[in-house]
């Protein structure tokens, strides 16, 4: 089963269904199916990883950015910045999209 870590800030975002993809620079791939998504100081939220691929920043579309949680191209940027200082627009992300699981 593979683990993805996300920021805390992003908890509420996947418990919820608002962000279903997370884009990655520089990681191994998951595997697809069942997954984690790990965070730092909140519990575990079982996920199952449907998608897989690769492309640059600036061939994303406004409909895989709001996949990611954001409404626009340039608020994505900036917090992807914030993980990759040197990322540039023209290099490739590992796109990685799943959604939760629900618990009982």
């Amino acid at each position: 089963m593979s683990q993805i870590h996300f920021h805390s800030d992003f908890y509420e975002a996947i418990k919820n269904g608002n962000k279903i993809q997370t884009a990655r620079v520089d990681e191994p791939a998951p595997q697809l199916g069942k997954g984690e998504a790990i965070f730092d100081d909140k519990p575990s939220i079982e996920i199952q990883i449907t998608k897989v691929i690769h492309k640059s920043f600036d061939e994303l579309t406004i409909e895989e950015i709001e996949k990611d949680g954001f409404d626009s191209k340039e608020e994505l940027w900036s917090v992807l910045l914030g993980f990759y200082p040197d990322l540039k627009q023209t290099d490739h992300l590992m796109l990685i999209e799943f959604s939760t699981i629900e618990t009982d």
